[in-house]
Formats: C-alpha cells, structure tokens, sequence
C-alpha cells in the first residue's frame, strides 16, 4: 500500500462549493481505482493524502499534477505500509473552520501564511491532515470511543520519507 503526501498552493482561492465538487468527482474515480484520500485547504493551501496500490496513486498524481487550479506542487513524502491510514473515505475534505481544530501545537498554523510556510515541512504537513481527518469523522458522526480506531489513527501512522 502506498501513501503519497502531497502540497500546493492554489491559483485563485476556491469557494466551498468547488472543494465539495472536487470531492464528489475524486471519490468516484478514487473508488473505481481502489484510492483513498484526504484533502485540506487552507487560504490557498492545499495539503493532500492519496492511498492505495502503486500503480493507481501514480496514475491519480499524474492528473492531479496537471490541473490548472493549483501550482507549486510538492510531493512531501511517499511511503509503503502494509494498511491504510486514511482509509475511511475514497475522498473527502477536511473542516478546517471549527475554531477548536486550531487550538494547542496547532494555534499558530491558523495564521494563512504561517500554514503556507510551515505546510511545507512533512511531518507538520502530516500531523495537521491526521488532526483534520480525525476531525472530519467526529463530524460525520464517527462514534468518538471507537472514531480513531474505525478511522485507522490507533496505530502509529510512519513518518514520511522525503523526496
């Protein structure tokens, strides 16, 4: 299984209505091609996870790379592990405006430009999108007892290898 973390930055700034369509298209194609991920934006800032076997995540990044809407890609990491970490959803997003997600370690990241600057780092990459993703399911009604087992996060998640 592999699990690419990816970011980049946006050309123009997008309305939810637009982040939700992207995540109705990209769970229907991920679906069909065995690919789980997670996306988070943040005033501009795109952070993203794409799961699944080699083959099709290359093929999903390939057309990802390749879209318009955002420039300054940057793969932050991309590892083997024998299961899924954000395996919950073929695609969904993260809800980055409930004002408790910004609190503790995460409280100056609120700040857009410091998101954009320290988003590049991986591991700070990685941890706000495991955070987001815990999140998203405590939204969508993951029992909170049983959420971060159900959503794949009781387990250590690796730490991404550079590229």
């Amino acid at each position: 299984m592999l699990t690419l973390l990816y970011r980049s930055d946006a050309v123009a700034l997008l309305p939810f209505s637009a982040l939700a369509d992207i995540c109705v298209r990209s769970s229907s194609n991920n679906r069909r091609l065995g690919v789980t991920g997670f996306l988070i934006e943040h005033e501009g800032t795109f952070l993203q996870v794409l799961e699944g076997e080699a083959d099709a995540v290359g093929t999903l990044f390939a057309s990802i790379s390749s879209d318009t809407r955002h420039r300054n890609l940057a793969v932050l990491g991309r590892w083997e592990q024998p299961e899924r970490s954000f395996g919950f959803w073929a695609m969904n997003f993260g809800p980055l405006d409930d004002p408790d997600f910004w609190d503790g370690e995460f409280a100056p990241l609120r700040d857009p430009q410091a998101f954009r600057r320290r988003s590049c780092d991986p591991e700070t990459a990685l941890a706000v999108l495991c955070r987001a993703y815990a999140f998203a399911g405590k939204v969508a009604g993951a029992d909170p007892v049983i959420g971060d087992f159900v959503m794949g996060l009781s387990r250590p998640v690796r730490q991404p290898v550079s590229v």
